[in-house]
């Protein structure tokens, strides 16, 4: 087949393979909310992101091809169904409701979206009655669909709008100042941490207590009042662990429907208007295609007889899909199958390793002898052995009983309340004197060093093969790999002003000091253990080195890696509250952190959010020697009469 014969083909096939590709890609969108939260698919979201710019570029040049196919034919061309694809087209561009933005960006384009609502409606009704030339019963098909395709396309600027950081804003001000006329009044900072603190010392598990309210308020940044704050945190510890971990769950889920999809669009819709779309618009496309289905095609082009019957019938399916599901919940099998993929996209933990990457380096992978060119080459080093591992539960769990803790033997009042909200390790070192001088440096820096002495306690000769499988010892690599994970990747949610040039800097240090082609973590380490120890304060690895060794002089295996699991736990918890809402919201759209499934919880259990820090009215209160010397002698801050109580619960207390 010559060029001239391949262009005539694409000639009379263009438009038809342009609106069938439209219509596969409605599919692959529709199904999109698997690929966003389930963690097996991670790799596929590009794939997702090219049809999700790709689907109304590929609808939108199609309305364009068949505005000037049809400029170029006469009235009586037989090529008449052709004009009935222009409302499909429509429903095309309406998008799914399973998404409406692939970035948190995308929903300040609704006025966009809006200009390109208005102009591509005036194509289709343009073409449709300039050039319609089919029977009554058609025209009766091509309203209904036009009806659908307006009403569908309408709803997406609307999602947008609705989606938007400045709309989100404005409905949780609200939501907070209707929960606040519902509670008792509590003014200040010294009346909430006495009440809050009797809270958690009074509150009992309670197996019939409903699921935490709205948690919106918390990714735009906004304090809630206290009285609130006492209702949340009275509610979430009735629940047991397993229950709140799926309260925090849903609180993730709803804020992902919220911010990128559109089923927060129709749940602020009266009822009405929600059954109307969800349930009214599906029969009103069965309808078009019973009308279609009966009427009369004499003269019509068979093959677009053929492309419209499979656009009719794949419409009508995909508008079916989602009333289908909603019912589906009803049933319990359904509802747990559905849950499994649904619900788990936040459930894993990502991991980095620097001695692992170091290994990489010395040995390439097959996939890096792939990489030909250098920029590849780190692009592969950095985002493709990312690890994920399901320990949300877990370290969710952890935090939950440090906080627990916190209220029961730390916090007494207001200044006791703000300095646990500072803590980044100090409580845990607070017997370890020796130790302390490795959290005065920076927090990248300090995130680091504790990362490489971890592992450099973890492969140590003296470390047991038991100790290793010790659930405390996996949380406390599993939270120095996530911590890590945040500083290479994600240094903006880690900590405002993270350098994640550091973990470069630090394995150009390993692998230029290192003698022979390693192959395994121990080998890695050891050769760490053996470099001598320089009085260079800035020399992350001697440092590392220096702490490991100081570490292991704890005898106590238990008691050690207790203490590397305390700083870890203090270290996220710091983290998690100090990443803006902003940055939370930006990462559910690419899969959720557990970060901010840890931020949702501490604000959850009353501790200091965010907005909190930024709002205060007055400056921390300031004791006589306080500081990060005071913070690792200090025992328990509570009153004299707590004191024997909270030293004898520190001694026996394990994060675990």
């Amino acid at each position: 087949m010559g060029l001239s014969s391949a262009m005539q083909w694409w000639e009379e096939w263009q438009l038809r393979i342009l609106i069938l590709a439209s219509c596969f890609i409605q599919y692959v969108l529709f199904f999109s909310l698997w690929m966003r939260r389930a963690p097996s698919m991670r790799r596929f979201r590009v794939l997702l992101w090219i049809a999700y710019i790709g689907g109304d570029a590929v609808a939108i040049y199609a309305l364009a091809t068949l505005f000037n196919r049809r400029k170029g034919t006469s009235d009586g061309d037989s090529s008449g169904l052709e004009v009935l694809w222009a409302p499909i087209l429509l429903i095309h561009l309406g998008g799914q409701v399973t998404i409406s933005a692939y970035s948190l960006e995308d929903n300040e384009l609704w006025k966009r979206h809006t200009i390109t609502l208005a102009s591509q409606v005036t194509v289709a009704l343009y073409v449709f009655c300039k050039w319609w030339s089919g029977e009554k019963m058609l025209l009766s098909a091509a309203i209904l669909l036009f009806l659908i395709g307006i009403l569908k396309f309408a709803q997406k600027p609307w999602a947008l709008r609705t989606s938007s950081f400045n709309s989100l804003e404005a409905s949780s001000i609200v939501f907070l100042l209707q929960e606040a006329q519902t509670e008792e009044c509590i003014h200040s900072l010294a009346e909430y941490v006495p009440e809050a603190k009797h809270c958690v010392l009074e509150t009992k598990v309670d197996t019939l207590q409903e699921d935490v309210t709205d948690s919106d308020y918390m990714f735009v940044n906004l304090s809630a009042p206290y009285s609130f704050r006492i209702a949340q945190l009275r509610s979430f510890l009735k629940l047991e662990d397993v229950r709140a971990y799926h309260a925090l769950q849903g609180c993730l889920g709803d804020t992902f429907d919220s911010m990128f999809t559109k089923i927060g669009s129709i749940n602020i819709m009266t009822s009405v208007g929600a059954i109307g779309l969800v349930f009214l618009l599906p029969f009103l496309t069965l309808a078009s295609m019973v009308i279609f289905t009966t009427s009369h095609k004499d003269g019509q082009n068979e093959k677009d007889i053929t492309v419209t019957y499979i656009l009719f019938g794949c419409t009508t399916m995909l508008e079916f899909l989602l009333p289908f599901m909603m019912i589906s919940l009803v049933f319990p099998c359904f509802e747990s199958f559905l849950d499994k993929y649904t619900s788990g996209w936040h459930d894993m933990v990502s991991q980095y390793n620097l001695i692992s990457f170091c290994i990489r380096k010395k040995k390439p992978t097959f996939m890096m002898k792939l990489a030909t060119f250098n920029f590849l080459r780190e692009f592969i080093h950095k985002y493709w052995y990312i690890q994920h591992v399901p320990v949300a539960f877990e370290i969710t769990g952890v935090v939950r009983q440090h906080v627990k803790h916190g209220w029961k033997t730390y916090i007494c009042d207001t200044a006791s309340y703000r300095r646990f909200n500072e803590l980044r390790g100090q409580w845990a070192l607070r017997r370890h004197h020796q130790l302390g001088w490795s959290l005065k440096k920076p927090f990248d820096e300090s995130v680091l060093i504790w990362h490489i002495a971890t592992d450099l306690c973890f492969y140590h000769p003296n470390t047991s093969p038991q100790c290793r499988q010790r659930e405390g010892t996996q949380r406390s690599r599993e939270i120095s790999n996530y911590m890590v994970y945040l500083l290479l990747i994600r240094p903006e949610m880690l900590m405002p002003g993270t350098r994640s040039d550091l973990f470069t800097l630090v394995s150009n240090k390993i692998l230029g000091s290192s003698k022979g082609p390693f192959d395994t973590e121990e080998l890695i380490a050891q050769e760490i253990l053996d470099m001598p120890i320089l009085p260079t304060p800035t020399d992350l690895v001697s440092n590392a080195s220096k702490l490991a060794k100081a570490q292991m002089e704890l005898s106590d295996e238990k008691e050690r890696w207790n203490v590397i699991e305390g700083v870890w736990v203090e270290m996220l918890c710091y983290s998690a509250s100090r990443c803006r809402g902003y940055l939370h919201a930006k990462s559910l759209g690419e899969g959720g952190e557990c970060l901010t499934t840890i931020c949702i919880l501490l604000s959850l259990m009353g501790m200091e959010t965010f907005a909190d820090r930024h709002q205060r009215s007055e400056p921390p209160e300031e004791e006589e020697g306080e500081g990060e010397e005071q913070g690792e002698e200090e025992e328990e801050p509570c009153t004299s009469r707590a004191q024997g109580r909270a030293s004898q619960s520190a001694d026996n207390y394990s994060p675990v």
